[in-house]
């Protein structure tokens, strides 16, 4: 409701200039009623929307402590609901579910009676001017008004978009704007507790080139290159998930090379899944493992080459050709802020492995069932399989003999 009756303000103010022409047969005696009319409805727009921002700041305000009162009595249910219904609200054009709130009854009242006391003034003022036609339009529309019957049309917002190839400068515009708008963090930092924290990196919706083609250096077969679209944003872990963090979570440590900030490994998909109940149960999260496209996705970054550095990679870009694993962070990150993205450990993916289906996809999530679940990344042993199309794959509940090799990364739902 709050959208359409700003909605119609708009149109109110948009239906002025056609009275400012009817009367402007003598342009000086025109101009003054006109300019006072124009300056009503401009001032009715102003209280409206200051009137609308404090009450979206109330509504958040009211839907932060409805989350944090069901957080505190372990609701985990009605958590998520609150904040769909939040994520609904803060999105343009979309009009908010918690609809019986006490303040916002209020403000809709209020508003309601603005735009009332706005007509009727201009209707006042166009009978004066005796133009009696623009003055039956608007008594209709107030009619309107009073009954609660507008139609109004929803102004769309552009959305924040990436169609790769695109630069690093663009992906941090469109992560800092996409944060803007979701009201929200570029880079979330989640307490775990006893100083553990887990980092998300926010990555917007896009489109990009999955696979590889038939050139690239090390190719395999299973890398069919085709066309993926992306339509929802989501936060990727910027690091993979540390010993420290598996510790936290699950109350130990598999990993055979000891160290907190090493990536945790010795860990099957199985395993991986286990630590995703256990986290989201901890905080109430949305967590998962990223699919398939997401990940080379996010690896690539807006890149179209064999890795997110170029079409070749060295010691010095990433863990490769190695003898262990190294502390998350140690080499610079991808356009997206993601680090390790290359080699370490190969990281865990949600998608059962399978051959890519033909033609452009949305939103894959790879075939419904299979014998193997996807691998990315590849480790610190070895360079091919670090590709940003490379893919690998395991059985679930196998921990395969270079387990130490292997690990993963998580992904949030914003």
């Amino acid at each position: 409701m709050a959208h359409k009756l700003f909605s119609l303000v708009l149109m109110l103010a948009l239906a002025l200039p056609v009275v400012i022409f009817a009367f402007a047969g003598d342009e000086s005696k025109a101009s003054g009623p006109a300019e006072v009319m124009q300056k009503q409805i401009a001032d009715a727009i102003k209280v409206y929307g200051e009137k609308k921002e404090l009450y979206r700041k109330d509504v958040l305000g009211l839907f932060e402590r409805k989350e944090k009162n069901a957080r505190d009595k372990g609701d985990l249910k009605t958590v998520n609901q609150i904040k769909k219904q939040r994520e609904i609200f803060s999105e343009d054009g979309k009009e908010p579910t918690l609809f019986l709130i006490t303040d916002q009854k209020r403000f809709l009242e209020l508003a309601k009676l603005d735009l009332i006391k706005a007509y009727e003034k201009t209707i006042k003022d166009c009978l004066k001017m005796k133009l009696d036609v623009e003055a039956e339009g608007f008594s209709k529309d107030l009619e309107e008004i009073k009954a609660g019957k507008v139609k109004a049309v929803v102004k769309k917002t552009k959305p924040i978009f990436l169609e790769a190839p695109f630069s690093a400068e663009s992906a941090k515009t469109a992560q800092m704007e996409l944060a803007k708008r979701l009201q929200k963090e570029a880079e979330e930092k989640i307490d775990l507790g006893k100083g553990v924290k887990l980092e998300m990196v926010l990555i917007p919706a896009g489109k990009f080139m999955m696979g590889s083609p038939a050139s690239e250096v090390g190719r395999n077969e299973n890398e069919t290159q085709h066309e993926v679209t992306l339509t929802k944003p989501f936060y990727m872990g910027k690091y993979e998930v540390t010993q420290e963090q598996w510790e936290d979570v699950m109350g130990n440590n598999p990993s055979r090379v000891k160290g907190a900030k090493l990536p945790g490994t010795m860990v099957n998909w199985s395993d991986c899944q286990d630590f995703v109940k256990k986290l989201n149960a901890k905080t109430n999260g949305s967590y998962r493992l990223p699919t398939e496209a997401e990940w080379e996705y996010a690896c690539r970054a807006g890149t179209s080459t064999a890795y997110s550095y170029g079409d070749s990679l060295t010691k010095n870009d990433a863990n490769i050709d190695g003898s262990s694993i190294k502390a998350v962070g140690s080499y610079k990150s991808n356009a997206f802020g993601l680090y390790d993205m290359h080699g370490n450990v190969w990281e865990w993916c949600e998608d059962w492995f399978g051959g890519y289906p033909a033609g452009a996809l949305v939103d894959p999530k790879g075939p419904a069932t299979g014998g193997a679940r996807v691998y990315r990344g590849g480790s610190f042993f070895g360079t091919d399989g670090a590709r940003s199309s490379f893919r690998g794959s395991s059985r679930s509940n196998v921990t395969f003999r270079f387990g130490v090799t292997c690990g993963f990364r998580l992904v949030m739902t914003p």
